[in-house]
């Protein structure tokens, strides 16, 4: 019987060291071809009424263990703003302040759909959980100070996983609103229980720091090229969207690891100046799409090396796959189906007995 899981149910069930847990086990079935996943696919249209533009987006994963198949879309008005420099991006659904996005979880053992969740707290922590990932692997084991940049949901995923992957005694966070810097450090200090400075400048974040973590919703490079000088030698640099980072970040850095090479599907209507609303085709963007890069998962399975020495610094490029929504959704469901909680549904809703 299908599980309707509402964001509630997910905070309830849902610890980001299990879903460490599970992302390490899906990139490790990835890797001897046990998991895979549809590129992100992004429909774009002009026809929105509130925003620059309407986007539909989509990723579809599967893994063969637990036997899962995951199906998340979002849809969403986008808008575009100019704030201290950066253009940043906002959306909703329906209104400011209300999101649509939804997770069809399927039991390929028998092609049972088992789940409906709702994205919101699955988003910030598949993400996260692949950060944990990529810091076990990626990051000296020795790292103790992160240079945050961004204070929202992403931020409080990415530090509350790095805490759990290394010893880490401080986090420096920036962000333009200086309220938003400091109800993140409050929150993070007590939630954490390490110090958690909110600074006035991007540079501050980043002196001396081991792990680099940017984690805005900018659609401009926020780290460049020569801010790499401020981190600590062999320090290791996340994202959360290419956006934020210039192409000659990528020159500068010893390697880059990718969560995979798959590149985004982007279908776009409009005419040329509609889609001129959309800033998205700079030239850093360039540097992401045309190059081949080291992947995470051969990394996780012990088939390539990580870190090889204490000097090397790193940029991982955290991009979004399917399967995280396979592995962490089914990790909800089974948590939810334990204690007994969601809603649920009859399996005859969506069954039929036509043949298609």
């Amino acid at each position: 019987m299908p599980l309707l899981i509402s964001n509630d149910v997910t905070a309830r069930v849902l610890a980001m060291k299990d879903a460490i847990a599970v992302m390490d086990s899906a990139f490790r079935q990835y890797a001897d071809g046990l998991a895979t996943f549809q590129t992100r696919t992004d429909m774009w249209s002009p026809s929105a009424r509130d925003g620059d533009y309407y986007r539909w987006g989509s990723l579809i994963g599967a893994i063969a263990d637990p036997p899962t198949l995951a199906f998340r879309f979002k849809s969403d008005i986008l808008t575009w703003k100019e704030y201290n420099g950066a253009v940043t991006e906002e959306w909703h659904c329906v209104e400011p302040g209300r999101y649509c996005g939804f997770i069809l979880l399927i039991d390929t053992a028998n092609g049972e759909l088992i789940g409906m969740l709702n994205d919101g707290i699955i988003q910030h922590v598949r993400v996260g959980a692949t950060t944990g990932v990529g810091v076990r692997y990626l990051a000296r084991r020795d790292a103790s100070v992160v240079g945050m940049l961004g204070s929202g949901g992403m931020a409080r995923s990415y530090l509350e996983a790095i805490c759990l992957e290394r010893p880490i005694r401080e986090c420096r966070v920036f962000s333009p609103t200086p309220a938003n810097r400091e109800r993140f450090a409050a929150a993070m200090t007590a939630e954490l229980g390490i110090t958690v400075r909110p600074v006035a400048s991007r540079e501050a974040a980043l002196e001396g720091a081991d792990i680099a973590a940017l984690c805005t919703d900018s659609r401009v490079p926020i780290f460049t090229s020569n801010m790499v000088g401020l981190l600590r030698p062999g320090a290791l640099i996340v994202n959360v969207r290419h956006d934020e980072i210039d192409a000659e970040t990528y020159d500068a850095c010893d390697r880059v690891v990718i969560t995979s090479n798959n590149k985004l599907n982007d279908f776009v209507l409009g005419t040329p100046e509609q889609r001129n609303r959309r800033p998205m085709d700079k030239h850093y963007r360039r540097r992401y799409v045309d190059t081949v890069f080291e992947e995470l998962p051969p990394i996780v399975a012990g088939k390539a090396p990580g870190r090889k020495n204490d000097g090397e610094l790193i940029f991982f490029h955290n991009i979004s796959a399917g399967i995280q929504f396979a592995a962490v959704g089914r990790l909800v469901y089974e948590k939810a189906r334990e204690r007994r909680l969601g809603t649920p549904l009859p399996i005859d809703w969506f069954l039929q007995d036509i043949r298609n």
